[in-house]
């Protein structure tokens, strides 16, 4: 992809309910942006130096080029304007604007993406995109199998970008869920000498010191050091907050026509757990004497933990063997240790008084994993169409050796103890809500163990078809074979075929209309409790939408889709760290999404609206029907030598239903904002989100009449940074 100033992204998606304020938000999104994108046209195209306007400060902060080509949507470097699909980009500049702290938060602006589904949680990333989970992938490559695969959040710090790809990718990905991918970007070695040494002070409890160093160690090698130490806690007394990250790599460049880059990654997490409150003494409180605070913590602060020691060594060749023929290979082995415990609510029995009753349950899990993606592009012409035809096979293989134990009096009338068995030593003692002690004494162990290992094998082929300098066509199929294994019982091999087809053409004045069909296969690694393996997801897409390059500076992007989709994973109502599957689920939407930059100020909106219902009509639960955004920055030089940059943003997410269908969590709009200095080498910023410490839940699950489990939201951080770059 080519890498500029960035205020942007393409298309949109989620679904809406009819809340007045999402709808006023969403319309002021769309609104600003598609008034000002004629304006900043306008601007641009009349004025002489719309092409080089970068001589002096003052001229500096007027001129924005958005991303203009992306990879992840057909593992080409191809425009954005060419693609028949949404997809989307997020710079590490705007990571750092928006107080950024975990991956999933990255795509807080994005439309069609529903991210922090359960708020503060330390064990896996949770971003749905247009309904469904999306798949993570990190280079290309897929770093985490869809599941119950607990640790390795990315550390957004060694990113360069991230992308997100809405709807169906399975044609090259193999792994790609129906509602899309997300494929961050690691930062990679050039020759260019360049560096930075941050520190990051913030809240609740924050110091970070980062360290970034790149430059030629010789005429062909290229190195790059990447490493982050934090101290820190969760937004719960006594619950870390700690990593370490070590990104070494290099790049070694024999000719013009061959890159040859090798990344490391070690990452080490000590932190705590997320504490979910009891409606009954929140949302149902009999009083406000009776109502706890939104910080207050279930658990144990000595048993409670989430660590996790993380491993990967990726290797990435590209190679030109000429002008029509070139390879390239995106390989990665990798292998994490997880150790986690966590004393829960058990919201899920009748209890009356101050004594909250608790569960416990912990995991002991060992992972490997190798993915291997390779591929040939051709490049070659027929009459007037002109053709770049890719041919790849990719192969991906995870094993799991994990045991879990927990406690589980009472639970859905007993079908865990009586199927599944439980901790023998009975449940931890119940929390005195009046007078907590957070560090008792009591009997846990393991209940079971098990292994699995499942692999996917796929070959594909895409061509693009270009018919001139408007018309383009990308059409694409694969092959899978998938396999499984649990206890050393084999499940029946899976086989797919998917298929892929979309045209997209400008008409004039830089719009672009598309229209596109794509199709899905995603194994699910792993098995639920009961250690029965999941079923394979399929699905399908029907997507129509248009986008408009109104300049260099400003994208505008709508897209209407038609999702179906098999086999859908949501939380277990009868047991909160148990996953199932449900039958055929369909989603159809919405999304706008539009980067503007005008007279210096550069403006980012989306808005979604996403329908998303199973066989019966119910709601899909945890997700918003309604979200929108805006974000602005604008830039002025004081004097010759300082830049100072200042802006904000707004989020709306709607309401969501619970998986029981009947308590629905309420609609919340956030408010970020963020200033930075620079001068000569230095830059100083504060960074804020949710800047009025808004306080509410994200979202609430009923398990018996006035009572469940609500999860309080990320409350406010602030990010106080200094940096030297030389």
């Amino acid at each position: 992809m080519k890498t500029v100033t960035t205020t942007g992204t393409t298309a949109p998606g989620c679904r809406g309910t009819g809340d007045v304020r999402g709808l006023r938000l969403a319309r002021l999104a769309m609104g600003c942006a598609l008034a000002l994108a004629p304006l900043a046209y306008a601007q641009e195209a009349s004025s002489p130096q719309a092409e080089d306007r970068g001589s002096t400060p003052s001229e500096l902060d007027t001129i924005v080029v958005i991303a203009d080509s992306a990879q992840t949507a057909t593992k080409t470097d191809t425009k954005l304007t060419e693609i028949p699909q949404s997809i989307s980009v997020v710079t590490a500049e705007q990571f750092n604007d928006r107080a950024v702290t975990n991956f999933q938060e990255v795509f807080r602006y994005s439309a069609g993406v529903a991210t922090e589904l359960e708020g503060v949680d330390t064990r896996v990333e949770r971003i749905a995109a247009r309904g469904f989970a999306a798949a993570q992938y990190l280079d290309g490559i897929n770093r985490m199998p869809t599941g119950t695969i607990y640790g390795a959040r990315m550390d957004v710090f060694t990113l360069e970008r991230a992308e997100i790809l809405r709807g169906p990718s399975s044609v090259l990905y193999g792994a790609g869920g129906v509602g899309g991918l997300v494929n961050a970007v690691s930062k990679r070695p050039t020759h260019d000498f360049a560096g930075e040494v941050g520190l990051v002070f913030g809240s609740p409890t924050r110091k970070e010191l980062q360290i970034d160093v790149n430059g030629g160690l010789s005429e062909t090698l290229a190195g790059r050091i990447v490493a982050m130490k934090r101290d820190g806690e969760l937004q719960w007394d006594d619950q870390a907050d700690d990593r370490l990250t070590l990104l070494p790599s290099i790049k070694w460049s024999p000719g013009e026509s061959t890159d040859i880059t090798l990344i490391g990654l070690y990452q080490k997490d000590d932190l705590g757990t997320q504490s979910f409150l009891p409606m009954q003494r929140t949302l149902s409180a009999a009083s406000d004497a009776e109502r706890l605070p939104m910080d207050f913590f279930s658990g144990d602060k000595d048993f409670n933990r989430m660590k996790s020691d993380y491993k990967s060594l990726t290797l990435l060749v590209d190679h030109a063997f000429n002008d029509a023929i070139s390879f390239s290979s995106r390989t990665r082995r990798y292998d994490q240790e997880v150790d986690y415990a966590e004393l829960w609510a058990n919201v899920g029995v009748v209890w009356e008084g101050d004594l909250l009753p608790r569960e416990f349950y912990i995991l002991d899990d060992a992972y490997e994993g190798y993915g291997s993606d390779n591929t040939f592009s051709f490049k070659f012409a027929t009459g007037p169409f002109s053709h770049q035809l890719l041919a790849g096979v990719d192969y991906m293989r995870f094993e799991q050796d994990r045991r879990e134990g927990f406690s589980c009096a009472g639970l859905a009338d007993q079908v865990w103890e009586d199927l599944y068995g439980c901790f023998a030593g009975g449940s931890p003692p119940p929390l005195n809500l009046a007078n907590p002690n957070y560090r008792e004494t009591f009997d846990y162990g393991y209940t079971n163990a098990f292994t699995s290992r499942s692999t996917q094998l796929g070959v594909y082929v895409q061509d693009q078809i270009k018919y001139g300098d408007r018309l383009s066509m990308v059409v694409g199929a694969r092959r899978d074979k998938a396999t499984s294994e649990a206890n050393g019982m084999k499940d029946a091999d899976k086989h797919a075929t998917t298929y892929r087809v979309g045209l997209i053409g400008e008409i004039g004045n830089g719009v672009s209309p598309y229209i596109g069909y794509s199709e899905s296969f995603q194994p699910v690694s792993g098995v639920n409790y009961f250690g029965e393996p999941y079923k394979p997801q399929e699905g399908r897409q029907y997507e129509v939408g248009v986008k408009w390059q109104v300049n260099r500076a400003s994208l505008l992007s709508l897209s209407v889709f038609d999702i179906v989709e098999s086999n859908y994973v949501v939380q277990d109502p009868d047991f909160l760290q148990n996953f199932i599957q449900v039958g055929e689920v369909s989603s159809k939407g919405l999304e706008l999404e539009a980067g503007v930059h005008y007279r210096g100020i550069d403006f980012n909106g989306s808005y979604s609206y996403i329908k998303a219902e199973d066989v019966d009509g119910n709601r899909i639960p945890a997700l918003p029907e309604t979200t929108a955004s805006l974000w602005a920055t604008k830039s002025l030089w004081i004097g010759d030598s300082m830049k100072l940059r200042f802006g904000g943003g707004l989020r709306y997410t709607g309401d969501k239903i619970d998986s029981t269908l009947t308590h629905t969590t309420k609609a919340a709009t956030v408010t970020d904002a963020m200033v930075d200095l620079e001068r000569g080498n230095w830059k100083f910023a504060l960074n804020v989100s949710n800047l009025f410490d808004r306080e509410y839940f994200v979202y609430c699950l009923a398990t018996n009449p006035g009572d469940g489990a609500c999860y309080p939201v990320t409350p406010r951080t602030v990010l106080a940074s200094v940096r030297y770059r030389f």
